[in-house]
Order: C-alpha cells, then sequence, then structure tokens
C-alpha cells in the first residue's frame, strides 16, 4: 500500500465532492436563471468534469491499495484514467464526428484507444495477429484525430494536426518497437496537453481557474509522458508524487474555473436586468395612445428608433395589414433606402392569404412569440432582398384582442452576434407589441365612437332644422307657383324661386332621412351578385373615365340580411365619390378601383380602394355637408347616408387613406342566418326610386 498517496486521495474525493455539489446546484437552477444555449452547456460540461474526475479518484485509489498491478485489475486501472482525460477532452470538444455519424468525436476517439488498453493490459505480450491489430487501433485513433483537427473548432488547424502528427507519429514508432506500455502513456498525456491547448483557447482569460488548471494538466502530461521512456525501476518517487499532485490542483482549477463563470454569469444577469428595465422604461415614455394609427405621419419610425436605442436589435422595422388584406411598410429605424424599398415592395406584394397559404414555412419560433421569419418564400426571381442576403429575419406578430393580425414587428441587426437572445432581451419588445396591437385597436375604436356621437348630435340638429324650414318653406313654394302662372320677368323669377326652393325641398329631406331611415323589407342579400350586377351598371361609365376596375369576390362568400335597395345605394355612391376624385388626376396617372369582398368573423367585409388624392380629412367624410367637390357639385350628403344606412343594418363603415396615395372605405355586415333563402336582387336594369340613387344612377355617373 503507498499511503504517502493517501492525503491525496483524500483531497481528490473531497474535489470530487465539491464538484457534486456545484453540479447538482446548477442542475437546480430554475429554467429563468438559466442563460438560453450556455446554461446546458456548462451543465453538461461540469457533469463530464466531475464523471471524470471520479474516474481519476476511482484509479488512485486502486494505486493506493495496491489493486492496480496486473491483469484485469491492471486493464481496469489504466481504462479509468483513459476515461478521465477522455471526459476532460470530451467537456471541451463537443464536435460530432462527421455529419453522417453524430456520435461525438470523444466517442470515436475512444473506442480504438480503450480496445488498445484492455488488450495490452490483460496480454502484456501479444502474438503477431495481436500485434498486428494494435498497429490497426493505433493507426485509426490517428485518422481520428487527423480528421478532428481537420473540423472548425477552439483550435486552429494547424496547431490540431501539428499535435496530431507529432503523437501519433511517435506512438507509431512505439507500436513498431512492442513499446505499448509507452503507447499507453503517449495517448494519456497528448489528450491531456489538447485539453490544456482548448481550455486556454476557450477562456482567453489571465484568471486563478484558467491557470491553476492549464498549469494542472500540463503538470499532470509531462511525467506521465516521461515514465514509460525511464523504466519502471527508474521512476523516481517523488515524480510519481508530484503527477498526484497536479492532479489536485488541475481538480482545484476547475473547481475556482466553475466558480468565476458562476460569478462571470451572475455580473451579466445583472447587467442584463438593468438593461431590461431601462429598455421598458424606454418604452414606457411612448405615449401610444396619442397617437393616430391610421395616419401616416411617421409614429412608427420614432417607435422603430425607440426600438433600436437599448434592444439587442440595431435594425426594426413595423409592417402594418391594410383594410384589403395587404401589407405595408409603416416605419423603419437603422435601415438604409435600398433594403427599406426592398422590404417595401415585399410587403406589398405580400397577402394575408399567402402567408395562410405558407404556414410555418414561414417561420421558426424562437421563444415565446418571437420568431425567425424567413423571407425567401415570398421573394421574387431577383429580389433585392436575395442580392443583400437578407434572408431571414426576427419577428413578433402584432395582434388584436381576437387575434387577428394587424401587422408585424421586424427586428434585424442582433447586436453581440455570439451571445444567444434570452428571456430578458424579448419580454419588452414584447410587451410594447402588445401595447401597439391594444392602442390601435381602442384608437379605431375610439374614433367610430366619437364619430357616431358627433353624427348622432348632427342628425339631431338636422332633423330639428328640417322640421323648422318645412313649414315655411311649403309657403314659398305655394306663392312660387302661384307667381309662375304669370307672365314676363315675373314668371321667370317665379321658376327660379320654384327650382330653387324644390332643391331645398330634397335637401331637407335627405337630411330627414340622415336621422331617421325609412324601413325597408330585409332579407338575405347575395352580395356576390349584387357586386357583379353593380359592375354591369358602372362599365361604361368606368371606362368613359378610363377607370380600370378590379373585381375580388370569392364565390363562397356569404349571404347578408339588407335590404338590397339601399345597400345598392351605397355601393353605387361610393363608386361614384371614387371616380369624381380619380377624374382630378393628371394625366398619364394610373386609375383603379378595386371592390373586395371577404368573410370576417362578425360577417362580410367590402372594401372599396381608389387610386386617387384621398381625403383630405378621413374623419370627417362621413359628416353632413362635408364635401371636397369643387363649389356646386355636390351637396356633402352622399357619404352620411351611406353611413346612415350601413349602421341601420348593424354593420360598420370607416374611411381612410392609403399609402403612398389613394383612399378606401371599408363596409362590414352581418351575415344572414343560413337557414333562410336568400332573397332575389334586382336585375341590372332596375331604376332605384330614390333621388339620391337616381343621383347614382349610370346616367347621372
Amino acid at each position: 500500500m503507498d499511503l504517502y498517496r493517501a492525503p491525496t486521495l483524500i483531497l481528490l474525493f473531497v474535489l470530487v465532492a465539491v464538484f457534486g455539489a456545484l453540479w447538482l446546484q446548477r442542475r437546480s437552477l430554475p429554467p429563468l436563471r438559466m442563460r438560453a444555449g450556455e446554461a446546458p452547456t456548462a451543465r453538461r460540461r461540469q457533469l463530464l468534469w466531475l464523471v471524470g474526475w471520479m474516474f481519476a479518484a476511482i484509479q488512485l485509489e486502486m494505486e493506493v491499495f495496491g489493486r492496480g498491478q496486473t491483469g484485469l485489475w491492471l486493464a481496469l486501472s489504466r481504462i479509468c484514467m483513459q476515461m478521465a482525460a477522455l471526459m476532460f477532452l470530451g467537456s471541451m470538444a463537443p464536435q460530432s464526428f462527421s455529419r453522417h455519424l453524430r456520435a461525438p468525436y470523444v466517442v470515436v476517439f475512444a473506442a480504438p484507444l480503450l480496445a488498445l488498453t484492455a488488450i495490452v493490459s490483460i496480454d502484456p505480450a501479444p502474438g503477431p495477429q495481436a500485434r498486428v491489430a494494435l498497429l490497426i487501433l493505433v493507426f485509426s485513433g490517428l485518422l481520428i484525430g487527423a480528421r478532428w483537427s481537420l473540423e472548425k473548432h477552439l483550435l486552429p488547424v494547424w496547431l490540431g494536426l501539428t499535435m496530431v502528427a507529432s503523437v501519433g507519429g511517435l506512438g507509431l514508432w512505439l507500436t513498431l518497437r512492442h513499446d505499448y506500455a509507452g503507447v499507453l502513456a503517449l495517448a494519456q498525456s497528448g489528450i491531456l496537453l489538447v485539453t490544456a491547448l482548448l481550455f486556454a483557447f476557450a477562456f482567453r482569460r489571465v484568471t486563478a481557474g484558467v491557470v491553476f488548471t492549464v498549469g494542472g494538466l500540463v503538470g499532470w502530461s509531462l511525467p506521465v509522458l516521461l515514465v514509460p521512456m525511464m523504466g519502471a525501476t527508474e521512476v523516481p518517487v517523488m515524480l510519481l508524487r508530484a503527477v498526484n499532485i497536479m492532479k489536485v490542483v488541475a481538480a482545484f482549477g476547475m473547481i475556482v474555473l466553475v466558480l468565476e463563470n458562476e460569478i462571470a454569469s451572475n455580473k451579466a444577469a445583472q447587467l442584463r436586468d438593468r438593461r431590461a428595465r431601462k429598455e421598458m422604461e424606454k418604452y414606457t415614455e411612448i405615449f401610444l395612445e396619442a397617437l393616430p394609427f391610421e395616419e401616416d405621419t411617421g409614429q412608427y419610425d420614432q417607435i422603430c428608433e425607440a426600438i433600436t436605442g437599448p434592444s439587442r436589435f440595431s435594425k426594426a422595422a413595423i409592417v402594418v395589414r391594410s383594410p384589403e388584406g395587404r401589407f405595408r411598410l409603416a416605419g423603419r429605424a437603422g435601415m438604409e433606402g435600398a433594403l427599406s424599398g426592398a422590404l417595401e415592395a415585399m410587403a406589398r406584394r405580400t397577402t394575408e392569404d399567402r402567408i395562410r397559404e405558407l404556414g410555418d414555412k414561414l417561420f421558426r419560433r424562437v421563444m415565446g412569440h418571437l420568431v425567425l421569419l424567413d423571407l425567401t418564400p415570398l421573394m421574387e426571381p431577383g429580389d433585392e432582398l436575395e442580392q443583400m442576403k437578407f434572408n431571414e429575419t426576427h419577428a413578433i406578430a402584432i395582434r388584436g384582442r381576437e387575434q387577428e393580425l394587424l401587422g408585424t414587428l421586424l427586428l434585424s441587426g442582433l447586436r453581440e452576434s455570439d451571445e444567444p437572445l434570452l428571456t430578458e432581451d424579448v419580454l419588452p419588445l414584447e410587451l410594447l407589441v402588445a401595447r401597439i396591437g391594444t392602442a390601435r385597436e381602442h384608437h379605431m375604436l375610439l374614433r367610430r365612437l366619437l364619430q357616431a356621437e358627433r353624427l348622432a348630435g348632427l342628425g339631431q340638429l338636422a332633423g330639428g332644422v328640417a322640421h323648422e324650414l318645412n313649414n315655411p318653406l311649403t309657403v314659398v313654394t305655394g306663392y312660387a307657383e302661384l307667381m309662375a302662372d304669370g307672365d314676363g320677368t315675373v314668371r321667370e323669377q317665379a321658376t327660379v324661386i320654384l327650382n330653387e326652393a324644390r332643391r331645398m325641398k330634397q335637401i331637407i329631406d335627405s337630411l330627414i332621412r340622415f336621422r331617421k331611415s325609412t324601413p325597408g323589407i330585409r332579407g338575405p342579400v347575395s352580395l356576390q351578385l349584387m357586386l357583379h350586377d353593380i359592375e354591369k351598371l358602372v362599365r361604361h361609365d368606368l371606362a368613359g373615365a378610363h377607370i380600370d376596375l378590379l373585381m375580388r369576390i370569392p364565390e363562397n362568400l356569404p349571404h347578408v340580411k339588407a335590404d338590397g335597395d339601399q345597400i345598392r345605394q351605397v355601393f353605387l355612391q361610393l363608386v361614384k365619390n371614387a371616380i369624381g376624385s380619380m377624374n382630378e388626376l393628371p394625366e398619364g396617372m394610373d386609375r383603379k378601383l378595386t371592390v373586395e369582398a371577404a368573410p370576417s368573423p362578425h360577417g362580410v367585409q367590402i372594401t372599396f380602394t381608389d387610386s386617387g388624392p384621398g381625403f383630405a380629412q378621413p374623419s370627417r367624410v362621413f359628416d353632413p355637408f362635408y364635401t371636397t367637390r369643387h363649389q356646386g357639385e355636390g351637396m356633402g350628403l352622399g357619404l352620411s347616408i351611406c353611413y346612415s344606412i350601413i349602421r341601420e343594418h348593424g354593420g360598420e363603415i370607416s374611411a381612410l387613406n392609403m399609402h403612398p396615395r389613394g383612399a378606401a372605405v371599408v363596409i362590414e355586415l352581418p351575415a344572414a342566418e343560413p337557414e333562410q333563402p336568400p332573397a332575389l336582387v334586382d336585375d341590372e336594369d332596375s331604376v332605384p326610386a330614390s333621388p339620391l340613387l337616381a343621383a347614382a344612377s349610370p346616367r347621372a355617373l
């Protein structure tokens, strides 16, 4: 029994216990404290260190109590020593052997080495066939080491190949001399030296943990290499003791290294927490509720600039969904003009149906609501984004309360790209995106509410004024008719008075109609047939105005419960307004009217989009007597009555400007009960009976 090694053995077992406690502590950490990507690697590395030192302690215990001298015990002792060195190497070299064989490099390298160790230990004097097998095992280990050196990892290729060539060449020479004990010692020494180099290249700092670990591994490897060269009878006792002391030094260094990494990770976590708080404070300063999200006022640029300041991303862009289901780039920060223009072009040609069709092919979830968006399926041949190698970007969807897609936040230019994204990096952005979606919905709801209240007040005022003016206007009309029976100038003047009085009567009737509609017969109406009928009615007028009509009406469009004549009146009025706005465009500019219908969660959504100059004040287009036409071209009651009709049907109507030009009116009508038969729609030659329908007829258009 080598009792002089007992203190070293006890100390080594104590260090193994410390390693076990550190590993169990890291294993019990909650997920929020784990560094994404780094925590599993560090925990796996500590486990391999723990297993390696357990093998080293077992081998030393066998030496102390004299159980590792010959035969199977000697093989077991040597295998434990080789396994200890292999565990340390595997903790720093996790690469797989090849793409097809996903086994770790250390596992493939350990197979011939352990087979060589077992054969040599059990049979110190092998026969000719065994010698050939041993030579093949040594040569296989050399090839595996050379193959690993060519892979991209911590060590430079030239350094790895130099180490493999030196140790492998010397190992082949010792094998040919039948010095198999020297081969085993050389393999162990080479593994420890390569592991020491991997530690130095991995941590790249001069601290107590790194110095003790690298120095201990190097000091452990050199005496092991000298033992077989000196011969068993020439090995001094001090040299053997030095080997064990170096083991303790290396173990102590790894423990210090674990503690240093834990301290560094805690500091990094504190920095991340501080940065996350600053990021949250920066986002809180953005008063989203005061921003007019439907207007192109640059508020999204301000949000993107606020994101690129404190976050991990240096580039940000916000894409919003248009009423017809397409997207546009509303804001950007940190992106040059070419990239911004390419993203704008892609957004404009992308539809929600296209995104739904591609599905999971577009994105891969990273964490939470953050996904990695693959832009390749959305690109066209020769796309500028492909030329700029902008093939993917991080994204967070902007959704409403009912999970409808309102837009997307695009993020790129990851700072500290070698560090993985953590929960603290993503959570502030997710909260900001949720606020954007809520604020956008809140603003749209508030605008509709204010508009309804304002129009309700205007309706009461209009009804009162109409009632007060109706009686005196009847008197004026009566006297004008009596005067019209006269002769000469008086008759002409009376005719003018009578015509203007009748015109005033029409205005008053329209005001009364705006305040309270006359109930009509409502039943299930096929909007698909109605819109195609209207297309036939206005085809001649659109062709005369050089306007292209694009209809997007699906076949399975649900029916709506409505008064067919009134809804037709609304549609014709919207077409009339679109034609009037595009008549003001200069020669040569494209003129296009798009009518699109699609099922919605609450019924059917119909969108009229024109390429005209847009509304001067979208929030006032439904106000009575508000018009953008020239004086004398209209009373400003058409859209007001359209608003009244849609609201009476339990629907919604809104107006907004498109980007960079154009306007859209979006109507949403509730769906009819499915069991009721659809009501017949008048043919295209039917003439509306009301004055407004007459004004909206093809002849008037």
